[in-house]
């Protein structure tokens, strides 16, 4: 049998009759012929069995024939009639070509096919012819078996010809068949279905020519079919291997849960504007689950970050919410992939807390452009925070309504009643709220409220000319809008006669016109009326043109020090006259009584009060003053006053005790503070000015620095009703903080005289941190320890339009450079001994050598550090505590000497 090719005979073997059969025996007789079947697989070998041995011993084999079917020929023979068998001729048809041999092993006689084709299926007769035994007929069947060529499986969920390994992916619950169709094979194979040594199936639904088909329905897929094996197996003959395809079931199915983590209890609370990780977990689906996650049933297009373990999906979403998320439902959602239309989600409810948010409205039949004097304004403010709000808070302006309730203000919960407005009401309105989470202000609304004009106070309502003299008197009024026109008369003697339009000029509110008296008739009184979109003024402004005249002379004058004042000053202030009806200033002259020279003198000042420095004790001083305007001067009044060492020296004008005039509302004043040794440095000098009126009461306005955003007042002012009173003030040392004894000037402010050059100077001197003084519109001093004064000196005469004038003899103390002082210490110290003692941080500033060559001490306990560079003996033997308290320095003694090293980081 050749290579490869397995052969298996079944011999059916019989008990042959060694009687010699009849010769007469033909074909018809082979019905009863023993019968041998015999397989062979297409393309291999067959032996077909024939037994050749005589019957008899002494017998022999003369011929073997093998025919197959039903043909009368033999397709192959054996002749031995002659020879022996092993000698014997063969003879092969043509059909076998050289495929038969004719095998005489006594073991294997018969036939051999090699290359069994299915044509040689069928029915063989083997005959055998003795030399005196009958013929022996011997039949053998033959079987060809041919395997199947082909096997596929096909599913009727997928469009695909065939399904290779995997089987799939089916949805839960499918009901799926799976067909088995094999091409070929002879005889018809068997096709069956198996799982894991299982039979499932074997019976095939389709036989049809070359085709077997066996499909398999399988129940309602269950996630236990996951990865289950089934294999088709189609086999016809135990000669062959089975042909055989084996499929692996993939599933899809949706997760069995989806849960929010954080919220899972169906509320989680945030935080406005403070990020936070909510993670959403899906399992059990197949592919993971796909999470989405949505707000108030829309998607966010947030970035996620996702995490899939096996069948477990989770994403984690930074939510940053704002106020509007408070209330909303959030929701995350997850499906398979492969089941987009199965969804499961979880939801929760979004409670932000967040500070009050305020919308302030006006009420909707009010236009804020149109609101005049009288009308009714309503305000709401709407709140919006979590947790809730207690209260609203009304503001105007900036100041809260709750603490400065007026008339026809109320207030609610959060509505705001102005009822009657006024033009005082005109401004900028807010409400604010706070709760736990913070607290905010509403945006502004600003109404101004319209009214007509009206005439502004504080104007100059007397004028004096001369005959023929041009007056240019100008008209102020209050209103909202501006006014759009303005009307002159004059009333006089003759009657009142409106001024012609030309001779007027008209800006903002404020209108101004040319007046000339030409008779003694024309002096009388100027009407003004303004007119805006709202009405007409009522009442005019008034203004009154008389004859004009030299001023009065001044009364009630004093020359004043107090006990913390240095003997070398004094203060002196009179009451104004009559100004004649045109603009007045005011002259003092300084005279020693022995001498007619002038000592000092100071003119122009706008008011009668001046400052004296530089007094010898014990020399009797003239101190006269005089006002003037463009018509002359007045008469002078002069007192005499004597600087002495007592606590305090008060001389009064010899009129003092005889004037009745009482003083009425003054420019603010501001007057100079001689600093103390830590505290200010220099004279600080502040002087507003209030007209005075003849026959009213005084007021001295005293202001300190102004508060943001208001003008006109503040918090720091101090009203003087008396003349006592504003004595008292005038002379008062603790403007800048000094203490009692402490009224001294830094000499240098006296370099010069100038008060802007003093002042630079004294700045430096305080340690550079108090900054320059500024004077608002009023005369006030923004700050309260800065100097207000602004005086200039020659040798014969002064001016000044501030409100306080500084009057300094002793020359001798007055030096061209502003730093003389600092780079000659030896020439103050000589001057004033006690300077030094007074002002020492002036030298730490400017000078710290020649302190320490004076007054080491002084900086021992103000600058220890600089004695570590200069003169750390000193500090050695002076203050070895501090270096005990300082773990900065380090003592290290090299022989007698000890040396004071300081670390590098100091």
């Amino acid at each position: 049998m050749g290579e490869g090719v397995r052969v298996v005979v079944v011999v059916m073997l019989f008990h042959l009759s060694h009687q010699k059969l009849p010769s007469h025996v033909g074909l018809n007789g082979l019905e009863d012929s023993p019968l041998t079947e015999v397989r062979a697989v297409e393309g291999g070998r067959v032996l077909l069995p024939c037994n050749m041995e005589p019957p008899l011993a002494n017998d022999s084999t003369h011929l073997v024939l093998f025919y197959h079917g039903d043909v009368g020929t033999p397709i192959y023979s054996l002749d031995s009639r002659s020879v022996s068998l092993e000698q014997a001729s063969h003879w092969a048809d043509d059909d076998l070509g050289g495929r038969a041999y004719m095998r005489l092993e006594k073991s294997l006689r018969g036939l051999l096919l090699e290359e069994v084709q299915l044509k040689d299926e069928g029915e063989y007769r083997c005959r055998v012819d003795f030399l005196e035994s009958p013929t022996r007929n011997l039949r053998v069947r033959l079987q060809v078996i041919v395997p199947p060529r082909t096997l596929a499986i096909t599913t009727d969920h997928f469009r695909e010809p065939s399904v290779k390994g995997l089987a799939g992916p089916f949805p839960e619950g499918a009901e799926v068949t799976l067909s088995c169709q094999v091409i070929g094979g002879h005889p018809r194979p068997q096709v069956a279905w198996w799982h894991e040594g299982s039979l499932l199936d074997d019976v095939s639904e389709v036989m049809t020519g070359q085709v077997t088909r066996n499909a398999l329905s399988l129940p309602p897929l269950t996630r236990s079919d996951l990865n289950k094996t089934l294999t088709c197996q189609a086999a016809n003959s135990d000669l062959t291997i089975p042909l055989s395809e084996a499929v692996t079931i993939d599933m899809k199915y949706p997760p069995t849960s989806v849960r929010l983590v954080a919220g899972s209890e169906g509320q989680v609370t945030l935080t406005e504007g403070v990020g936070r990780a909510l993670t959403c977990e899906g399992r059990g689906a197949r592919p993971p689950a796909r999470l989405q996650w949505w707000k108030n049933g829309s998607p966010l297009g947030h970035t996620t970050m996702v995490e899939i373990e096996g069948e477990v999906s989770r994403s984690t979403l930074t939510l940053t919410p704002d106020s509007g998320d408070n209330g909303s439902l959030l929701t995350c959602r997850g499906f398979s992939p492969g089941l987009p239309d199965l969804v499961l989600e979880n939801s929760t409810k979004i409670t932000v807390l967040y500070k009050p948010q305020l919308v302030l409205q006006l009420d909707p039949h009010l236009d804020l452009e149109d609101v005049e004097e009288g009308d009714d304004v309503i305000f709401r403010c709407l709140v919006s925070a979590n947790p809730a709000v207690t209260g609203v808070q009304w503001a105007h302006n900036g100041v809260p309504l709750q603490n400065n309730l007026t008339q026809g203000v109320h207030v609610s919960y959060d509505t705001l009643v102005l009822q009657g407005v006024t033009r005082a009401f005109t401004g900028t309105y807010t409400c604010a709220a706070a709760n736990p989470e913070g607290a905010r202000t509403s945006d502004a609304l600003q109404i101004a409220v319209k009214f007509p004009p009206t005439c502004a106070e504080g104007q100059q309502t007397v004028y004096g000319a001369a005959r023929h003299e041009q007056l240019h008197v100008p008209c102020h009024v209050q209103s909202y809008p501006e006014p759009i026109s303005f009307r002159w008369a004059v009333n006089t003697s003759t009657g009142v006669v409106d001024v012609a339009l030309n001779l007027s000029s008209s800006s903002g509110n404020k209108s101004t016109v040319r007046y000339t008296p030409q008779t003694h008739h024309d002096f009388g009184h100027l009407l003004c009326w303004a007119q805006n979109d709202i009405g007409s003024q009522q009442d005019p402004c008034v203004f009154h043109v008389i004859p004009a005249a030299k001023p009065e002379s001044v009364t009630e004058c004093r020359a004043e020090r107090n006990a913390t004042m240095p003997a070398t000053y004094v203060v002196m202030t009179c009451l104004p006259g009559w100004d004649g009806g045109l603009n007045q200033t005011f002259t003092l002259e300084v005279r020693q009584a022995a001498k007619e020279e002038v000592l000092e003198a100071f003119r122009h000042a706008p008011d009668p009060l001046f400052i004296i420095t530089g007094l010898k004790v014990g020399v009797e001083y003239l101190l006269t003053v005089t006002a003037a305007n463009s018509r002359g001067s007045s008469p002078p009044l002069t007192i005499t006053y004597t600087a002495s060492a007592a606590s305090a020296d008060k001389v009064v004008s010899p009129h003092a005790h005889n004037a009745l005039l009482s003083i009425t509302p003054f420019l603010v004043l501001l007057v100079g503070v001689l600093v103390a040794v830590s505290a200010c440095v220099g004279v600080g000098v502040i002087l507003a000015k209030r007209q005075r009126r003849r026959k009213s009461g005084a007021k001295i306005l005293y202001a300190g620095p102004l508060k943001d955003g208001q003008e006109n007042h503040d918090v720091h002012t101090i009203v003087c009703v008396n003349r006592e009173c504003e004595k008292e003030e005038l002379m008062k040392n603790s403007v800048c903080g000094g203490t009692v004894g402490s009224f001294y000037v830094n000499p240098s402010t006296l370099l010069n005289n100038s008060g802007v050059a003093a002042l630079e100077t004294d700045v430096l001197l305080r340690e550079r941190s108090a900054p320059l003084a500024s004077v608002d519109s009023l005369g006030r001093c923004s700050t309260p320890s800065s100097i207000c004064t602004n005086t200039s000196k020659t040798t014969s005469s002064r001016s000044s339009r501030a409100s306080s004038s500084t009057v300094a003899l002793n020359p001798d103390y007055l030096a061209k450079d502003p730093d003389f002082l600092v780079k000659t210490p030896e020439y103050l110290v000589a001057k004033d001994p006690d300077f030094f003692a007074k002002n020492p941080e002036y030298f730490v500033v400017k000078n710290p050598d020649y302190l320490m060559t004076k007054s080491p001490e002084y900086l021992l306990a103000k600058s220890p550090e600089y004695l570590v560079a200069k003169s750390p003996e000193y500090l050695v033997a002076k203050s070895p505590e501090y270096l005990a308290r300082e773990d900065r320095f380090h003592e290290v003694s090299v022989g007698p000497v000890v040396h004071m090293h300081k670390e590098s980081s100091v």
